[in-house]
């Protein structure tokens, strides 16, 4: 039979009682009644206990009188002759206090949240193989703690459990591991490598962001879960190699990581979230697999050292922001599955030269290509029924492009600082021009109507040197000399177009 320490100690209570009873019985003791409140305080040796007289158990709680140097937890103590067995500290126990040391015994089951918060005299700790409840933020803020050890047992790091000990320079998991809390390693600025044991199944928001000189990182296959900003501003980490169980990489995963250029994406994932590589400024070349299927806003946004892309063959939609910012962005493969291209797509995308956008892609957003100022030739859908403002603003270089014979409404600004564009034909389809389309646009010389009937457009929607110099063909001359509101009676050439 198997007697534990506890049952003991209740046992002997229980036969002191007897004994006390008995004699009193006798006449040798007056019987005096017992009472003892539960949750009563005691300091014993400096440490401050609530005690718990009907289970004989103890906490540690936080003192009158903060705590200093090293301090030895008993596994028990006495009050008023009873013994009590210590099983737990409480939350906050020793937190912002100056102990250098904390000797926890195997009696103790459970630590609270934030007991050694802000300990900054703290460096090193071991926790017992007892303890299977842990709190959140038990350490954080412990900015001289160096080492801890965990129990071998232990399947979760709780959240914040280590945030911001700026002194841990390494750490070993647990081999039974399961579960990385939220925020648990972050501003962890010391730490260098990590290598996770094969059972860890899920890691927490944030849990290694703002780790700041981790260079190294292991994962392990059988990991399911990242949670968003995981490695976020992880900026000494070079290259990493994902697990292939994983499905997703979720929103902010290396936003910031501006040293980070090699990354090997398994073809198990089918989702990039947002701002997964935001601002990856070494980023050179990344593969997207043909499993991809969802991009993110803003994915690889600041990525200014990618130099290719060739989007998968199975995705539907081009997010907004998704490749902004990507000034050496050089080659861009456009794939037949997409159907529309967002706002600000490849804003920013100085050294794009040519696009082909296929005949799949039935919608632009407003930006889309604004400030390519590198970029020369693009092939548009012919399944856009509008340009989008500002589509091609600020493309100084672009000087050949046709605007499809699909399209009914070209927005505002949406050649506008194209400055090398030297012609433009409108096509029958075309019924609105927006203001300032061709604003600033110095060298265009032709401007060719298909339509008998002038489109309707603003006194703005050319600028007053293309009104003046450029020279405005048209299938018939009195349809847009008589026109009603007189804007295209601004223009000082218009001749009529034989071809």
């Amino acid at each position: 039979m198997h007697i534990t320490m506890k049952a003991i100690i209740r046992f002997s209570f229980v036969l002191s009682l007897l004994c006390v009873v008995a004699l009193s019985a006798m006449g040798s003791l007056p019987v005096k009644p017992i009472k003892l409140k539960a949750g009563e305080k005691a300091t014993i040796d400096g440490i401050t206990y609530q005690l718990y007289p009907k289970k004989l158990e103890a906490k540690v709680i936080k003192g009158d009188t903060p705590y200093v140097d090293e301090i030895q937890i008993p596994d028990s103590v006495v009050n008023d002759s009873l013994t009590y067995m210590v099983v737990e500290i409480d939350a906050k126990a020793f937190s912002k206090s100056n102990v250098t040391a904390v000797v926890i015994p195997a009696s103790v089951q459970k630590i609270g949240a934030g007991a050694f918060e802000g300990c900054n005299s703290l460096d090193q700790m071991t926790i017992p193989m007892t303890v299977t409840d842990m709190g959140i933020g038990l350490f954080a803020g412990c900015q001289n703690l160096e080492s801890v050890t965990l129990q071998e047992n232990l399947e979760k790091i709780p959240n914040s459990t280590f945030a911001k000990c700026t002194n841990l320079h390494s750490f070993q998991f647990p081999a039974n591991l399961k579960k990385i809390g939220i925020s648990a390693f972050e501003g962890c600025s010391d730490l260098n490598e990590i290598e996770l044991p094969s059972s860890v199944d899920e890691i927490g928001r944030d849990a290694f962001k703002d780790c700041t000189n981790l260079k190294d990182i292991k994962l392990n296959n059988g990991l399911k879960s990242l949670g968003s900003g995981v490695f976020e501003h992880c900026v000494s980490l070079k290259s990493i190699e994902l697990p292939k169980s994983l499905s997703k990489l979720p929103n902010d995963l290396f936003k910031g990581c501006s040293t980070l250029q090699e990354v090997q994406i398994p073809n198990s994932v089918k989702e990039l979230g947002s701002s997964a590589f935001e601002g990856c400024a070494d980023l050179r070349k990344i593969t997207l697999p043909s499993s991809v299927i969802d991009l993110g806003s803003s994915v690889f946004e600041g990525c200014t050292s990618l130099e290719a892309m060739t989007l998968p063959s199975g995705l539907e939609k081009v997010p907004a922001e998704a490749f902004k910012g990507c000034s050496n962005l050089k080659d861009l493969a456009i794939s037949f599955s997409v159907k529309s291209i967002a706002h600000d797509a490849f804003q920013g995308c100085a050294r794009l030269d040519s696009v082909f956008v296929p005949n799949s892609v039935k919608e632009i957003g407003s930006s889309a290509f604004e400030g390519c100022t590198n970029l020369r030739r693009v092939q548009l859908s012919n399944a856009l029924k509008v340009l989008p403002s500002k589509l091609f603003r600020g493309c100084s270089n672009l000087n050949d492009v046709a605007i499809p014979n699909s399209v009914a409404e070209v927005k505002d600004d949406v050649f506008r600082d194209c400055t090398s564009l030297t012609s433009i034909v409108i096509p029958v389809s075309v019924k609105k021009l927006g203001n300032d389309v061709f604003k600033n646009c110095s060298s265009l010389q032709e401007i060719t109507m298909r339509s008998a009937a002038p489109p309707k457009i603003s006194s703005d929607t050319f600028d007053k040197n293309v009104l003046r110099y450029a020279t405005l063909y048209v299938p018939s001359k009195d349809a847009y000399e008589g026109e009603k509101e007189k804007h295209w009676t601004k223009f000082s050439n218009i001749v009529k177009n034989n071809k």
